[in-house]
Parts: structure tokens; sequence; C-alpha cells
């Protein structure tokens, strides 16, 4: 079978982000089976990369970009410049290309991509309506009335996006449920994100007193106010019981105002780690201090995986569905949150039973080999004679 593969961001085995891993975890499993064509954006930096992945793809059809350090109102609209022209480019290979079957990675990417003939498979990742729902409730006044306009306007677009597909896929029945309570009818199911993809059988010491958020940072402003909420909320309660503990701020493009933490000699922020592996085996604890609901927290997925013990928030466990006090603990307020990683950082023989049923939980529910089943049967069932689905 001929397939594309259209991906927003370069699928890499060292991808910067937990998407761009996930992603050549799926054109690695396609290529064994079928001829994958891959249409990628990548940062002009990244063209070396390519290489890499060439031995994987009939073709590569690549689309560079450049990225600032900025974040200015033309980075942005540069940035989104990028995803329209991309996404224009990509609509011509799928009417063009002659494929079986096409499998489109982003919502956003997908935004001038029309409805064809091939089968296509949206794979969302997020849910793009469910975080501007958040950020509209409660909120009073014009402020509120402005949250609740966009958030609409994203709905509507989200909807017409997807319903050019086939079939969408979801990374948790979370968000599975909550596009289907804003389109009922959705031809969606769910394909969780394999956990462990960056880890090892090595072992490592855990060194105590240390607190690890691993995240993407340069478009993930979510990320960044997670970190900066575990700073000056929780951080100092933790150090009022724990005066040697320090946060580990790790991961790729993380903007000044976290880099300006560096300052605080109990803070590291690290950028981009090469090792992963490593760095989520020598953390004693885990923290994903996540606001707002989006899909599968991926880098939740991997610390579980690594035994590593983990506090979340309800919305960081919200698509991930660990159960709490068994697998994680689980904790929304500064002061519940900075409570139960004091517990762990000083009670080491709960912290590692903790540990080991989190690692328990994520390779049975979310092991590779079973992950990738599921979209070979979505792929047959799909591409297979007269069940492409008719609109």
């Amino acid at each position: 079978m001929r397939v594309l593969l259209v991906s927003l961001f370069l699928p890499h085995p060292q991808a910067p982000h937990a998407g761009g891993r996930y992603v050549y975890e799926v054109l690695r499993h396609l290529a064994a089976s079928h001829e994958v064509d891959l249409a990628t954006r990548h940062e002009v930096g990244e063209a070396h990369l390519l290489q890499d992945i060439s031995p994987l793809c009939r073709k590569i059809h690549p689309f560079p970009y450049a990225t600032t350090a900025r974040r200015g109102v033309l980075d942005q609209l540069s940035l989104v410049g990028s995803y329209l022209r991309f996404s224009r480019a990509a609509d011509r290979l799928i009417a063009f290309g002659g494929y079986d079957l096409v499998q489109v990675e982003w919502v956003e990417t997908a935004i001038l991509i029309g409805r064809h003939r091939t089968p296509m498979v949206l794979d969302a990742h997020d849910v793009l309506t469910k975080p501007f729902r958040r950020r509209a409730e409660g909120k009073p006044g014009l402020a509120g009335v402005t949250a609740r306009l966009a958030a609409s306007l994203v709905k509507g677009v989200e909807l017409a996006i997807m319903s050019r597909f086939d079939r969408i896929v979801t990374l948790s029945e979370f968000d599975l449920a909550f596009l289907r309570s804003i389109w009922p009818a959705a031809p969606v199911e769910t394909v969780p994100i394999p956990a462990g993809m960056d880890l090892t059988p090595a072992a490592y010491e855990r060194k105590p007193g240390t607190m690890l958020f691993l995240a993407s940072y340069k478009y993930r402003p979510v990320n960044v106010q997670a970190a900066l909420w575990f700073y000056h909320r929780v951080f100092p309660l933790v150090r009022s019981r724990v005066p040697e503990a320090r946060f580990i701020i790790a991961g790729y493009g993380p903007p000044p105002e976290l880099t300006a933490l560096a300052a605080d000699p109990g803070v590291e922020v690290t950028g981009f780690v090469d090792d992963l592996d490593r760095c989520h085996k020598e953390a004693a604890v885990f923290v994903a201090p996540i606001l707002t609901g989006g899909g599968i927290i991926v880098k939740l997925l991997d610390a579980l995986a690594a035994g590593t013990p983990t506090v979340a928030t309800t919305f960081g466990n919200e698509g991930v569905g660990a159960l709490p006090g068994r697998d994680l603990l689980v904790a929304d307020t500064p002061q519940e949150f900075a409570a139960a990683v004091v517990k762990l950082l000083l009670d080491r023989e709960y912290a590692e039973r903790l540990g080991k049923n989190g690692r328990e939980f994520v390779y049975g529910r979310y092991g590779r080999e079973a992950i990738m089943a599921r979209f070979d049967a979505l792929h047959a069932e799909l591409a297979g004679e007269g069940k492409c689905v008719a609109r």
C-alpha cells in the first residue's frame, strides 16, 4: 500500500518534542509494511536530520521554515504562515500523488487540506477546542465574552477540518468523549501514544531532593505556565520542608522567563536534553503541574514508564487515566501539590512502591506493539475494498 504521512513537525528519534518522536514511531512502523512518502515541516537547522529517516521513506517532501527565539506578533504571524503554506502543499500532494491512504498528524496541519477520494486519517494529538473552552470558563465581563467567542470560533474551524476526514484519532478516551460531546457523530477512536519511547534498560541512581519537569517549551506556553506556577507557588512550600530540594526545568526552548530562574541556586534550567532516559531515571520525583487540559501528556507517560514517582494535576492525569494513590499522586492546589512532593522526597520506600506501580500500569496500557496494532487495524479497514467512509 502507498501511504502519505503528513507531519507538522519533523519525525525523528531525537526530535526536541515528544510529538516528533511519536510520529517517528508511526513512520517506522508504517515503513515496515508499506511504501511511505513523508511530507514534513522542519526547522532550517534540522535539514541534516532528513538523511536519518530517508531509508524509511520512498520519498520525502521537506518544507523548511525559519525559527526565532522572539515571540512577537510578527514572529507568530510568520509561524502561522508556515502552517498554511505547508497545509496547502500537502493538499496538492494528496490530490495528485495517487496514494492508497493518507495520515495527517495534528489538526493544525489540515487547515487547508480538502476532502479527497483517498481514505484519510487525522491523528489529532489534541482537541483544540478543549483548552479554549476551559480558558473561557468562569471569566467575567468582557474578558469572558471574548474568551467564549474565541472558543466558539476554534470549535467551528476544528469541526470543519475534522469533517473532511474518514477517521479521527485522539490520544485519550477523555479527548474522545469531549469530541463526541461537541460532535456526536464524529468518526473517532482512540490510539494512545506508546509509553517509554525514549527509555532503555539502563538503571541510574536517583538524586535525592530532585524534582523534574521535562517538557517542550518553545511553542508550548502551557508548559511555561506550568513551570512558573510550580516555581512560584509550590517550590517555596517544598523548600520549607526539604531545604536541599532542587527543581530541574528540562526540555527544548525555554524562554527568558524560565532561564532567568537559574539565578536561584535551587533551580537548574537544562534546555534540550540528549539523554532523556538518564534524565527521567535520576530524578527523585517527576512533577506535571499542568493547569490546562489537552491531549495525553506524553512527558507523564515517560516518567511513569521510567518508574519515577510522579505528582500531577487532575488535568495532567486526565488523558492518562492512572489511578491516584496507586500509580501516581494527584494534587491541584499549591499546598496539596507541595505536600505530595514532600511525601515522596522524604518517604523513599513509599515513593519506590508508587514508581513501580506506575511503570506496571503504563506498560500494560500503553505498550508500543499494542498501540501500533490499533493503527494497523484502522488502516486495513479504511483502505480495504469499499470500506472508505462515504460522506
